[in-house]
């Protein structure tokens, strides 16, 4: 490691500052090619230490997650409800807009906790507040009886033409909608206790077991006045999100049937995958979240209804399907899918940090899967540091937003401009997860030296080292002049 670190520290490539060199993509140099096979681990590792130099810089990492969580704030209203669409050019531009989308909302809520447990903030409670309450009053509600057939009291997260903007929107209930409900309320009452009563937190839950088939699949969506469960629209997202949300309850309510609901629907997508081609495979960071979220609780102990190893093949082969070479990374510039979308790039990097909590556990050749996942997170996360808005005046109230695309290409010139309330809150808990596994737990060896260096910058780093350098040669002058005898 001092090799690595005092090649950072006197190298001339690193005479600029850090967000100069994380700007310009083309002065980074190109790493040796990733050998294709995951299972040529030696040449892997060989390959990747070749290449190893600083990830980021922890000082524009920290920067980007205040002004992203600040978005946030700002962004969060009186009443709750979050700006969902903006125009980093154009103010007006979406000042009509009637369009919402809960699923998202609870996703801007739970970033915001992420954010609160990361560095507590007095602004965030209050805003997350506000942001449940708008959630319950406007959303949230419970279904008819005669309509499930069941004796049991359920709620669940209403999309309706009031709600979305979506013109003759019958009341609709989707399941990922109850899931990242009960992530958001959740994160709610770890900061403030009953915020949400218990049996509604649990009514929620068993609306998102009702919707479960035997095979641990689910029925997306649940609309009263079509009869009820709707097998016409799947989403391949949403048992993730409701696997996410029951271990969220689970972690309040120790009921092992959650627990259970969540372990088959792991096992279902791993079922469902298995013998899929890697293109063929949704890139589902929300199922690499609750996997997560899963092997916590299942510590060494497989569970009836998944085993770890089911568990593991599956977040590997998610993993695996959303990776990019070294060779197509320089081609996008660090963005993690090929048309420069900022929020694929997001949840992609979400669904890693989640992945690197357990895949340092598993079985060989599968250790070779994680330099991979960290090259293509640290590639990732140099885009978004890129793509955010940091510059400009200090009242914009557009700073630290993530624009739907970057760069800015012709045929895409309005997705370049516009910000929606899931580009910042995907990007914001990306960025948190990566702070998290890649520096915090160890995975990018830290010295002190460095850590001060990153503080005081290029300008003091020189005078300090000048100075030691200079101390140093005194010293060894000091040391080797010869020693006179003293007369008696």
């Amino acid at each position: 490691h001092t090799v690595v670190i005092g090649s950072v520290l006197l190298s001339p490539t690193c005479t600029t500052t850090s967000s100069s060199f994380l700007v310009d993509a083309a002065a980074v140099r190109k790493p040796p090619p990733i050998p294709p096979s995951l299972d040529t681990h030696a040449q892997l590792i060989n390959s990747l230490t070749e290449s190893a130099e600083w990830p980021v810089s922890i000082r524009d990492l920290n920067h980007a997650i205040k002004h992203g969580t600040d978005y946030l704030l700002r962004h969060c209203n009186d009443e709750g409800k979050f700006t969902y669409q903006a125009d980093t050019v154009n103010a007006d531009r979406f000042a009509d807009s009637v369009k919402y989308n809960m699923l998202r909302h609870s996703g801007a809520i739970y970033a915001l906790s992420q954010a609160h447990a990361r560095r507590p903030n007095k602004s965030i409670p209050p805003a997350m507040e506000r942001a449940v309450n708008f959630l319950k009053s406007e959303a949230m509600g419970p279904l008819k009886k005669s309509d499930t057939k069941s004796s049991e009291e359920m709620w669940a997260v209403w999309s309706s033409e009031k709600v979305s903007g979506q013109k003759d929107q019958p009341p609709t209930a989707k399941l990922g909608g109850a899931g990242l409900a009960l992530v958001a309320l959740t994160a709610m009452e770890r900061i403030k206790k009953h915020s949400t009563p218990l049996d509604v937190l649990q009514a929620l839950g068993r609306f998102v077991m009702f919707m479960q088939n035997e095979d641990g699949g689910f029925i997306s969506k649940f609309i009263p006045s079509e009869g009820g469960k709707d097998t016409s629209f799947v989403s391949l997202y949403y048992p993730g999100e409701a696997s996410l949300g029951l271990l969220s309850l689970y972690e309040l309510d120790p009921d092992p049937k959650w627990l259970a609901g969540a372990a088959k629907a792991i096992k279902y997508l791993y079922t469902l995958r298995k013998d899929s081609d890697l293109d063929d495979i949704e890139p589902d960071h929300w199922a690499l979240i609750a996997t997560s979220k899963l092997m916590s609780h299942m510590g060494d102990a497989d569970h009836p209804d998944c085993t770890r190893k089911q568990a593991l093949d599956h977040a590997a082969k998610v993993c695996k399907s959303m990776l990019l070479t070294p060779d197509e990374l320089l081609e996008t510039g660090g963005c993690l899918v090929d048309d420069h979308r900022t929020c694929p790039t997001s949840t992609r990097i979400e669904g890693y940090s989640a992945a690197l909590t357990f895949l340092p556990n598993v079985t060989m050749p599968e250790k070779a899967l994680l330099q991979l996942v960290e090259y293509n997170m640290d590639a990732g996360v140099r885009y978004l540091l890129r793509s955010q808005r940091v510059a400009g005046d200090v009242e914009d109230n557009m700073l630290g937003s993530f624009p739907g695309v970057y760069p800015p290409e012709e045929s895409r010139r309005d997705g370049s401009t516009e910000v929606r309330i899931d580009y910042v809150q995907h990007a914001l808990s990306g960025l948190i997860g990566y702070e998290r596994e890649r520096f915090h737990q160890g995975k990018v060896r830290i010295s002190m030296l460095r850590r001060v260096a990153e503080a005081i910058g290029w300008g003091l780093r020189r005078l300090v080292l000048t100075i030691l350098s200079f101390v140093l040669v005194i010293g060894v002058m000091l040391w080797a002049r010869p020693k006179s005898s003293k007369l008696h």
